[in-house]
């Protein structure tokens, strides 16, 4: 078990790498180079040789220079590309947020591009090596003229991957690009778990409190399961699964992180083996969980906050985000229910991470760094109105917006002193006051 482990996390190291691509598109190269030379005294190649001669190229000096400048040239674009790569990450990981690293590295247009150059040098190389050394009377000529003509337009293929790739990699630096794709990936991240909660009933976490724990045997942290492994042994042995951590959750030894609907404390090896299916890695993708684009978003927006940036503007529109994402965020329940049998009964079941703690997770550290700027922290207000408009029905999240904004206003008070920034924050709280006045008496006591 250990061996396959090893196995799986290399694998995921290796998938997840920026040579990943590149490495395929290389092993391509060399084997379209070796089956373009050996092919060039087929007679069918010859025909169409015949018909491209204006653009072959006969003469073995000839050929030697164009494909060196082509290796030469390719390589500078490698060198440079490779370089805009570095550059782009460090950028990201300074101003930006350093989980959005991963992200970018794996990003498969970037590798399709290296991949390309690295492809294109391997291949002129093959076959500059392969000038004067094939045989004239068999391939009627000492140049592999049509490996020649690839080459071309593999360096022509190489430039118009150089102009995408400069388009690309200058979006990557750009703030709004980058808030934007966090903001779609996560909403879309966020439907599809919507879409996914109305084809079973989810139970409440109360009535999943009674299972049988499953403690976890390693340290890390939790991000993912091996779906389909972990379906054949659940639908073998006819249990139920109740993960009870959030996913992200950093587990210890002996912590009870799973609950199954039947205690397996005669059965080690079937303990074992669910708990092989679930996979601990530091990385964050949105696509394995919503609240990573959320966490993204707001460390974006802490950045932008610093003194070395300086930008607001930023923090505004990602607040802005923040608080579309926790509105979508309502419509999940507690429990997830992501995985039936033939029959559709649930058999996985998953511990949502719950809107109070999203909350408190995602505003609390821009409203640490920006507690002393009035515009910052009114929209974090409006954020919280707009927010508390759409929950004003449900009674448990209004409640918990109103205990976080007692959070806000007590910030509020000791560090915003200005008479006129203070009027705006006032008539702002009055706002989110008229939405539920239940509370106006104590937050406009509050807000001295």
């Amino acid at each position: 078990m250990i061996i396959l482990k090893r196995l799986a996390y290399t694998y995921r190291e290796v998938l997840n790498s920026i040579a990943f691509y590149p490495s395929l598109l290389s092993t391509a190269a060399l084997l379209l180079a070796v089956a373009s030379i050996s092919i060039e005294n087929l007679a069918v190649i010859k025909q169409v040789k015949e018909h491209l001669s204006f653009v072959l190229v006969e003469d073995p000096n000839n050929a030697r220079t164009i494909l060196s400048v082509l290796i030469g040239s390719i390589i500078s674009l490698a060198v440079f590309s490779f370089s805009m790569v570095m550059i782009v990450l460090n950028t990201a990981s300074s101003n930006l947020s350093p989980r959005m690293l991963p992200g970018i590295i794996t990003k498969n247009s970037h590798q399709l591009v290296l991949g390309v150059y690295l492809g294109s040098i391997i291949y002129s190389t093959i076959v500059l090596i392969n000038v004067d050394k094939i045989d004239i009377e068999l391939y009627g000529s000492k140049v592999p003229s049509l490996g020649v003509f690839c080459a071309l337009i593999l360096g022509l293929m190489s430039l118009i991957f150089f102009v995408f790739f400069i388009h690309s990699i200058s979006k990557e630096i750009q703030v709004d690009h980058v808030l934007n794709t966090l903001f779609k990936n996560t909403m879309e991240a966020l439907e599809d778990l919507i879409e996914q909660q109305q084809e079973c009933n989810n139970p409440s976490d109360e009535q999943l409190q009674g299972w049988h724990e499953i403690k976890s045997v390693v340290e890390g942290y939790y991000k993912g399961i091996k779906i389909n492994k972990l379906k054949k042994i659940l639908e073998k042995e006819s249990l139920a699964i109740y993960v009870s951590v959030k996913q992200g959750y950093f587990t210890v030894k002996g912590h009870p992180f799973l609950r199954c609907n039947r205690s397996l404390k005669g059965n080690p090896d079937l303990e074992k083996q669910i708990l092989d299916c679930f996979i601990f890695y530091i990385e964050e993708f949105i696509s394995d969980h919503y609240s990573y684009g959320l966490k993204q978003i707001s460390e974006i927006a802490v950045k932008a906050m610093s003194p070395g940036i300086n930008d607001p503007g930023t923090a505004v529109k990602a607040i802005d985000m923040m608080s579309i994402l926790l509105i979508k965020r309502m419509s999940l329940a507690e429990v997830d229910c992501i995985l039936l049998d033939q029959d559709s009964e649930p058999l996985l079941f998953l511990h949502e991470v719950k809107f109070e703690e999203l909350l408190h997770d995602n505003f609390s550290p821009i409203r640490h760094y920006a507690k002393s700027d009035a515009l910052v922290m009114l929209n974090v207000l409006e954020a919280l109105k707009n927010i508390l408009f759409v929950a004003r029905e449900n009674d448990k999240m209004s409640q918990q917006i109103f205990s976080y904004l007692d959070g806000v206003i007590y910030d509020l008070n000791r560090n915003i002193h200005n008479p006129y920034d203070r009027g705006l924050l006032r008539e702002m709280l009055l706002s989110i006051v008229h939405i539920n006045n239940s509370h106006e008496n104590d937050i406009l006591h509050k807000f001295k």
